[in-house]
């Protein structure tokens, strides 16, 4: 009786120690993997693939859909994914990405991203199919080279062109004195500033002195509005607003509240029929829920 006690002792604790190396080596296997999904190359060939990219500049609530689309597109869709999120530019963990894994979809998703992203696909690393995803109307130097893997959903330049230049003939028709900075290059229309009242224009280019210009001329001609023509520095702006008037930054003059969700399920409606287009497309009245002056 002694002797099967103590061989059924021997049996539990050898089952136990196993026990607790099976779960040790599970807990360290976890480890490598904490952050940001991975997925092994194997299961990307065997599902559509996505890579997703970011950009820091997203407000939170957007940030909440991507994440939770990506989760439903895994669960409801059998569609692998990497995430990769809160970036300023395309980085060289990305880089290895595009150099060691295969995806059907990349998305870019923030103006931020754009210029960067541009760069990368242009190497060639990848046969992917990238889309870039407007987050807001476009700044300068956002613009990207649409090639034959490149899909860009965008804002209606044409619908936001109205929107500025209601604004500005809104103020005309109240009679509002208005003085214009802008570059040599970038003309103030004539119907806003006719040439007769080109001491109301105060150029840019090459002009250390502007904003004294500008000051004097707010001055003399008791100038309610100063509209920024052309793309302009915060600092430039915050130098403007020291002088008490209303400021306008035309070039970046509206805001847009996207409806993220319609928008990536339009994107995996798209996927899930292999329709994928190259080329500009606008977002449509359901993607758009309001595009404003600021």
């Amino acid at each position: 009786m002694l002797y099967k006690l103590e061989r059924n002792y021997q049996c539990m604790h050898k089952t136990r120690l196993l026990f607790i190396i099976t779960l040790l080596i599970s807990l360290l296997a976890g480890c490598g993997n904490r952050g940001i999904p991975v997925i092994k190359q194997e299961l990307l060939d065997q599902k559509m693939s996505v890579l997703m990219l970011s950009s820091s500049g997203l407000s939170a609530s957007a940030k909440d859909v991507l994440g939770q689309t990506l989760k439903n597109w895994r669960d409801g869709n059998s569609i692998a994914y990497e995430w990769v999120k809160d970036l300023n530019a395309l980085d060289d963990n990305v880089d290895s990405k595009l150099k060691s894994k295969t995806y059907d979809y990349i998305y870019v998703v923030g103006n931020e991203l754009f210029p960067s992203a541009n760069e990368k696909m242009a190497l060639g690393l990848t046969t992917s199919k990238w889309t870039f995803l407007q987050s807001q109307p476009f700044a300068e130097g956002s613009a990207i080279t649409v090639n034959e893997q490149a899909s860009l959903l965008q804002l209606d330049l044409q619908q936001m062109e109205t929107m500025k230049n209601k604004a500005i003939q809104d103020l005309l028709f109240q009679n509002v004195v208005i003085e214009w900075v802008t570059q040599s290059e970038r003309p103030i229309p004539s119907a806003w500033a006719p040439s007769e009242e080109s001491d109301h224009i105060v150029l840019l280019n090459n002009n250390n002195q502007w904003f004294q210009q500008l000051t004097f001329q707010v001055h003399q001609h008791h100038a309610a509005w100063v509209i920024f023509y052309s793309p302009v520095s915060e600092d430039q702006l915050q130098k403007a607003k020291s002088l008490g008037v209303s400021v306008m930054d035309f070039a970046g003059a509206l805001t847009a509240d996207l409806n993220w969700t319609q928008i990536f399920d339009n994107r995996l409606a798209m996927m899930k029929t292999h329709t994928w287009q190259k080329g500009i497309q606008n977002y449509n009245p359901q993607e758009l829920k309001e595009l404003k002056m600021k």
